[in-house]
């Protein structure tokens, strides 16, 4: 019957719990450490002579060793438990009574762990110091499960052998009621007794919240071990691939070039057991790791099922030991890409004196490699899309190939071209306007975001009729929608499709011309009739008005909203007025009137460049110059002239993200690199640009304009 119920009792229990992992025997007196690892007592006064230190032998933390020697380590009472009720239920076929009588047991005793005939019962009872013992009938005690037994001897105070009926929390130890008195007073203030059952419920809740914490850790440790175990079957698929690969091109060519066959294989042997490697070391951490982590969780499991005593005996190095654990949460993404591949050489097969028939890599070379360019283009503009190395490999420009698909279905093989850094770029130019794509390879092998679509569109995007007697600028609002200013108290709102959906009016007299569209909503204009300059908001309310002489009349503006500074260009007084937004002081006069370089005649527009430099454009000297913040003349940028890269009697000027400038003349856009350089004409003839006033960038992704056209009282919107 014992027997039966040691099995039992085995079936319920991992053996391995009871094995000391150092001489892989049951353990006697085993110890704990911090890590919650146990050993036999014996086998760590061994390890530590040999080591000079105590080291965890399954971890391999450092410990100091306690005053008083390896001996004060604290005991595993769990373990010593489990050894205790193996020992009891396998001792069952002996019991005999205190006494020494063999088959007259009848009772057994729980405080004295003793069996007892009905005669020592008697005497037993009738001893006042035993009053209180508990008796059991020897028939339930046989009835009992092993859990069952080993709950009728739950641990002891160590230093009083009483129960276990408070826990310290300040020490983190259970205690009996003695300690409470002699050893952890609470009246002094260093700690704090509380009942063991209460702290056994902190427990049970600390635990099952980190067994939740726990199991989103093994959750995550399996998922990453299986992508592993995925990665290490694709590489040894690929291996094999990779191998065939070879075979089959080998035979294909002369006997001559099959001698380097093996050196082939074994590059591909040595990728693939550097890589197995990396895998099977990941693997073998996993499993090491999750196998740490379901020891301990047992460990806990086996807490929660014991008395209390034992488990918060043990609770707190448990909880700490498996906290410590899933802290640690390793990187669970493979290591290894789980990737090899084979690519011919194809440069090198032209010439078989070379025998280099191909190379080994544990990469492709498309996947090294993406496409860069716009996502929209004007009709008829040069396309330029690179081709950007997303890792250090070496590719050639004979591995790779591109193809345009035109609008209209049309394909035409492009050039693969190099720049002066070894970086390889695609041109192409689509004629109608629709979706172009561009497809790239590398060995034919499409690379990442290939085939890359691209918008194709008309220069001019739309035209929009203004309803007023004339316009003089025009700017963007923050729903996109476009402020249109005619010389009166009224701007004019319209969407960038064409409809009038509103207007923002000032007080009479006010004649907005020339427009400032600040970060704030607000908006600074120069006022014609009146000559000052103003800010308004989107209701038509004057917030702030500067004043300026009427001979200063400011026909441009422009704002440096990082500093706070207002530039007017003068028309009469041909120069440039600095004025500080908070107080309306004039801080400085830029330019005087004149025609040599660094002089000025009527200044017609203002605006910075990304640099904070001052362009100044002049309609009757009809030209661009450059000058610093300070007023100081820098260069001559754009020269007067009536062919392309040149202005005649100039209206406007912007400066786009990336410095680039765009200047309206007479019935003419041009764009204009940030030193001058032309760069095309944004318009055609076709496009009817009469009498240009205002500019206004709307979009630099697809890059839209759009101009206010006095002579035809309209506002166009143009793709450059």
């Amino acid at each position: 019957m014992a027997t039966s119920k040691l099995n039992q009792f085995l079936e319920n229990v991992d053996e391995k719990v009871l094995e000391c992992t150092i001489c892989f025997n049951r353990f006697k007196n085993p110890k704990s450490l911090t890590c919650l690892h146990s050993f036999c007592l014996a086998c760590l006064e061994d390890w530590v002579k040999v080591n000079g230190e105590l080291t965890c032998p399954t971890c391999s933390k450092s410990y100091p060793i306690p005053k008083g020697g390896l001996q004060k380590l604290p005991p595993n009472t769990f373990l010593n438990n489990l050894l205790e009720t193996m020992e009891q239920i396998s001792e069952k076929d002996q019991i005999k009574c205190v006494c020494g009588k063999e088959g007259q047991v009848k009772y057994y005793c729980q405080d004295c762990k003793q069996y007892l005939c009905s005669t020592c019962s008697d005497h037993h009872t009738n001893y006042r110091l035993f009053a209180n013992h508990k008796l059991h009938l020897i028939e339930e005690v046989q009835s009992m499960s092993p859990t069952q037994i080993t709950l009728l001897h739950p641990p002891l105070c160590s230093h009083h052998s009483k129960p276990l009926e408070f826990y310290c929390t300040d020490c983190k130890t259970p205690i009996c009621v003695n300690c409470t008195i002699m050893d952890h007073k609470e009246w002094e203030g260093k700690h704090k007794p509380i009942k063991i059952s209460d702290a056994f419920q902190t427990f049970k809740k600390t635990s099952a919240t980190l067994e939740k914490s726990a199991q989103h850790f093994i959750n995550k440790l399996e998922g990453g071990l299986k992508a592993v175990i995925h990665n290490a079957t694709k590489l040894h698929q690929n291996k094999d691939t990779c191998l065939i690969d070879i075979d089959n091109h080998v035979e294909e060519i002369f006997k001559k070039v099959k001698e380097n066959r093996d050196k082939m294989k074994n590059e591909v042997e040595t990728i693939y057991k550097r890589k197995k490697k990396v895998n099977d070391v990941q693997m073998d951490e996993f499993k090491a790791i999750l196998s740490d982590i379901k020891t301990k969780l047992s460990s806990l499991n086996q807490l929660l099922k014991s008395d209390e005593g034992t488990a918060m005996q043990s609770s707190e190095s448990v909880i700490t030991a498996l906290k410590d654990r899933i802290n640690e949460l390793p990187k669970t993404e493979p290591d290894d890409n789980g990737e090899m591949y084979y690519s011919i050489n194809k440069q090198q097969m032209a010439s078989l004196r070379q025998c280099a028939i191909g190379t080994v890599k544990d990469f492709r070379a498309a996947d090294c490699l993406t496409l860069k360019g716009e996502e929209s283009v004007i009709k008829d503009q040069t396309i330029i899309v690179k081709i950007v190395k997303t890792d250090e490999h070496e590719i050639y420009a004979n591995q790779l190939k591109a193809t345009w698909t035109q609008p209209t279905g049309e394909t035409n093989i492009s050039q693969i071209q190099e720049d002066d850094n070894g970086d390889y770029f695609v041109t192409g130019k689509c004629t109608s306007p629709g979706v172009c794509k561009l497809n790239v390879s590398a060995d034919d092998e499409p690379i990442n975001q290939s085939p890359m679509t691209i918008k194709v569109e008309d220069r001019l995007v739309n035209t929009i009729q203004i309803n007023a007697t004339s316009i003089r600028d025009v700017v963007k609002c923050e729903d996109d929608s476009l402020l249109v200013s005619c010389w009166t108290n009224e701007m004019l709102k319209y969407k960038q499709s064409g409809e009038y959906i509103g207007k923002v009016t000032l007080p009479q007299g006010v004649e907005v011309n020339r427009m400032y569209k600040m970060k704030n909503g607000n908006i600074a204009f120069s006022d014609w009739n009146n000559k000052p300059i103003r800010i308004c908001n989107m209701n038509g309310q004057l917030i702030k008005t500067i004043s300026v002489e009427a001979k200063n009349t400011p026909r441009s503006i422009h704002v440096d909203e990082t500093s706070n500074v207002l530039y007017a260009g003068v028309w009469f007084r041909s120069c440039v007025h600095m004025f500080d937004m908070n107080n309306g002081k004039t801080i400085r006069t830029i330019g005087s009137y004149g025609t040599k370089e660094g002089q000025m005649s009527n200044v017609i527009d203002v605006t910075l460049t990304n640099q904070g430099h001052l362009l100044v454009l002049e309609y009757d000297n009809s030209r661009l110059q450059l000058f610093n913040n300070e007023g100081r003349f820098i260069k001559l940028l754009v020269e007067a002239g009536d062919e392309d890269g040149k202005v005649n009697s100039p209206n406007a000027v912007v400066v786009d993200e990336d410095d680039n400038i765009i200047i309206s003349s007479d019935q003419k856009l041009q764009l204009f690199s940030s030193d001058g350089n032309f760069i095309k004409r944004i318009d055609k003839p076709e496009d009817r640009i009469n009498d240009p006033e205002g500019l206004s960038i709307i979009s630099y992704h697809p890059r839209r304009l759009a101009v206010a056209n006095t002579g035809d009282k309209t506002v166009k919107i143009f793709n450059y």
